[in-house]
């Protein structure tokens, strides 16, 4: 490797990765608050920890790509301010041999969001929501917190906490009956977990059955227990979403084509269903990023003129907000996959047609 590609590789990188680990750290500090409540329900040290861990994939894709820009225009920036990059057009060396190990640099770190994006994030996905899902099966007071990650569905709960996943009092649940589209009403004066059980005090039960006459008035069920005893695991069922795996955003894409190959139910572009089209287009443009982010942080970080301006500063600034807003766009168009999917990669040609724009005037020496 050339000692240029060196230089300007090695500067990179050091850049990114410092980028990286400070988009990472300010994510564990803003899900702290989602990571203190899996810690409240009673779950081991190892799991929290592994929760922590699985939050950092969420934030990798669209970290990747603005830490690539701020480290591309800064590099370029250096190296304009301190002339460097005059004393190799000087010594004979064109723009396409000083911007070539940034695109290929790009390209890797575009392969290397792509990855994260298609495979790892999913799973990490996949997995938190599985650690949050066996958690509260296996704490049901866990469930019945007003700030829980899992909520029951059709149910309004109180009762005052008194030991975090373990012990409550005055406890109130109206729950939907779906059988009889009725609600029962359960009161308990304390609630406590015990191993696999969970065990009440003082349990008020009020029911309802179906009446046996079209005009019959309701049959309500009341019971009145001292002691209640059933397991855990029971009150789980209630939770929402239990159907979130079959969720794309939780699928890498291996399984997400696979899924669309045994249907081969959809005529849409690429044959592919609505979700499926947004889905990827979302990943793919995400993980192109990398590398425009990349080629504007080169285009627009070069100064050649002896006046400093920043007016490549804004151009960039610009591009990269231009490509998120029609990102955010994009996701709010989920009726209309065409449509979103064009949203979601039209940004990248049109940048990197203004970049090259931008490298063909430096080259020609205007600015």
């Amino acid at each position: 490797m050339p000692i240029l590609w060196r230089y300007l590789l090695r500067s990179y990188f050091q850049v990114l990765l410092l980028c990286v680990s400070s988009f990472i750290a300010v994510l564990v500090v803003l899900r702290f608050q989602e990571i203190a409540r899996f810690a409240s329900s009673g779950a081991p040290m190892l799991k929290v920890f592994s929760f922590t861990l699985l939050q950092i994939p969420y934030i990798l894709p669209i970290a990747i790509p603005v830490s690539c820009l701020i480290a591309s225009i800064l590099l370029f920036q250096r190296l304009s301010h301190t002339h460097e990059l005059t004393a190799l057009r000087t010594c004979g060396l064109g723009l396409k041999p000083i911007i070539f190990p940034m695109l290929y640099a790009g390209c890797l770190m575009s392969l290397i969001a792509l990855t994260i994006s298609c495979e790892i994030a999913p799973r990490s996905r996949s997995l938190s929501k599985w650690l949050i899902y066996e958690t509260a099966s296996q704490n049901p007071l866990f469930l019945l917190q007003k700030e829980s990650l899992v909520k029951l569905k059709n149910a309004y709960y109180d009762m005052k906490v008194l030991e975090s996943g373990k012990y409550a009092e005055d406890v109130l649940i109206a729950v939907k009956n779906s059988t009889n589209q009725r609600l029962a009403l359960l009161i308990a004066k304390e609630l406590s977990l015990k191993g696999e059980l969970l065990k009440g005090e003082q349990v008020a039960l009020i029911s309802s059955v179906d009446p046996k006459k079209a005009q019959g008035f309701d049959h309500l069920v009341i019971e009145n227990q001292a002691i209640m005893d059933t397991e855990a695991a029971n009150l789980s069922q209630f939770t929402q979403s239990t159907d979130w795996n079959s969720s794309y955003e939780y699928q890498p894409m291996r399984m997400i084509l696979a899924r669309e190959n045994l249907s081969k139910k959809h005529s849409g572009m690429f044959s592919l269903s609505r979700s499926a089209q947004l889905e990827l287009s979302r990943r793919f443009s995400i993980a192109l990023a990398a590398f425009t982010f990349t080629l504007i942080g080169t285009a627009f970080g070069m100064q050649i003129s002896r006046n400093r301006s920043r007016k490549g500063v804004l151009w960039a600034i610009t591009l990269a907000a231009f490509y998120m807003v029609s990102f955010v766009a994009a996701k709010s168009m989920r009726h209309s996959p065409i449509l979103a999917s064009m949203i979601y990669l039209l940004p990248h040609p049109i940048i990197i047609i203004l970049s090259l724009r931008s490298l063909k005037s430096i080259q020609e020496g205007i600015e």
